[in-house]
């Protein structure tokens, strides 16, 4: 009892948790700021189909990108020194590298073979030669913003993501004046990586110096097998939860038109604005807050509990909008052409709200070693998306019937997993050493 009021304490004093949320809130809340301010040019300057073809490739980018380190960037965060936190990011970076070139080899081979297979167009086969870059930039930035957290530097990061949105918004617009198609949005997105990256660099070279001095390969295969359980539970996670994401675009690409997909896009992007970007604001914080004090040997509920809160206000009017006036505001903000936008839109918000929630959470499972079962979880998601969109589309004329069924059937997903990780928490405090 005495150590619950210790944490609840520490909290109530000093709230660090609420000031280190609210730096990245403000952060990714600016960016976003940035997207939709510029959204309804860019959507009189890109047609649906654009939108469609860009998703595709982004979405691939987004795949690999996010298991370009096997996972092993989350561990940056856990050991107690320096040294093996900064042979984890070496070590992270060098596999991204080596899944990089694979994927290069990879896509030289498609556009070899896409001319008597035909399985892209023109445009999407040779923009998948430059998916392999966004790849190694994408785990780059996973790694230094892993690092940053680690440092409790909430700032740089809120910075890299303004800067990401700056420069993906403003060069999306340039190309899209000067009629580049769907290369004005890839080329867009390359190059606000690019600032991001370039940003985190110049922070990154002022505060340590004596980072890559510390280089030890022995070390380095010693940590890839302490933390091996990244690799052999949580990258298998991720697959499975980037089905959830981007599973929806490659069926959309089979059972529907461009068209169909690129208003899904813009619907996605729209509901993801607010929802993940803040959200993953929300789940670094919580990740480094719950991680120090679980293993301090203190239960992590109040924070758990914090962050659901946080999570629940900080959207519930996103929700309230997609619902009572999403086609019309869409319509009104981007052009009549994109009224569907905004009809996927209202169907979706409900998943989208609770997932924003369930994702806010998300690192539970790792703290407390759950990372087994949370792919049981995770796997039963992943046929929730099949599923609802499979089942929706072949057995229903109305071209949105998969996704009602998809945004009903993962609102009740996301409800189960929410619930699961309090349950979880709760029983990991019975076996906390300070809560005997």
């Amino acid at each position: 009892m005495r150590n619950l009021m210790i944490v609840e304490n520490f909290f109530q004093k000093r709230s660090d948790f609420v000031r280190n949320a609210l730096k990245l809130v403000s952060g990714t809340a600016l960016a976003q700021g940035i997207s939709l301010l510029i959204a309804p040019l860019i959507t009189r300057l890109y047609s649906p189909a654009d939108f469609g073809a860009f998703t595709f490739l982004i979405s691939l980018a987004g795949t690999f990108g996010l298991i370009g380190t096997l996972r092993y960037e989350m561990a940056i965060l856990l050991p107690k020194e320096d040294e093996k936190a900064i042979n984890i990011a070496i070590l992270s970076f060098k596999i991204a590298f080596i899944i990089a070139m694979v994927l290069v080899f990879l896509a030289i081979i498609a556009n070899i073979a896409n001319p008597s297979l035909r399985f892209f167009t023109e445009s999407v086969c040779k923009g998948v030669l430059i998916v392999p870059l966004l790849v190694i930039m994408i785990s780059a930035g996973n790694i230094a913003q892993n690092w940053f957290n680690r440092q409790n530097h909430y700032k740089i990061i809120a910075l890299s993501r303004v800067a990401n949105s700056a420069g993906n918004n403003t060069t999306t617009l340039i190309f899209g004046f000067l009629g580049f198609g769907v290369w004005g949005l890839l080329f867009g997105n390359f190059l606000g990586q690019v600032v991001m990256l370039l940003l985190l660099a110049v922070y990154f070279s002022k505060g340590s110096k004596n980072f890559f001095k510390q280089s030890n390969r022995s070390l380095q295969r010693k940590l890839a097998s302490h933390y091996r359980e990244l690799p052999l539970a949580n990258t298998p996670q991720v697959l499975v939860e980037l089905v959830q994401v981007y599973g929806i675009v490659f069926l959309l690409r089979f059972f529907s038109d461009d068209s169909t997909l690129g208003w899904y896009a813009l619907a996605q992007r729209l509901l993801q604005a607010p929802l993940w970007l803040v959200g993953a604001a929300l789940c670094q914080v919580y990740y480094k807050e719950a991680s120090s004090l679980f293993a301090a040997g203190h239960e992590i509920r109040p924070v758990l509990f914090k962050t659901i809160l946080l999570a629940f206000f900080s959207v519930f009017p996103v929700l309230l909008v997609s619902l009572f006036a999403g086609p019309w505001l869409i319509s009104f903000i981007f052009g009549e052409s994109w009224r569907e936008s905004g009809e996927i839109a209202r169907i979706l918000a409900p998943w989208f709200f609770l997932d924003f929630i369930r994702y806010s959470i998300s690192q539970t499972p790792l703290i407390l070693g759950k990372t087994r079962q949370m792919l049981l979880v995770s796997m039963s998601g992943a046929i929730g998306i099949v599923v609802g969109i499979t089942v929706g589309s072949t057995f229903s004329e109305h071209a949105f019937a998969g996704f009602i069924l998809l945004s009903a059937i993962m609102s009740l997903h996301a409800i189960f997993v929410i619930a699961w990780n309090i349950w979880i928490a709760s029983k990991a405090c019975n076996t906390l050493p300070n809560q005997r």
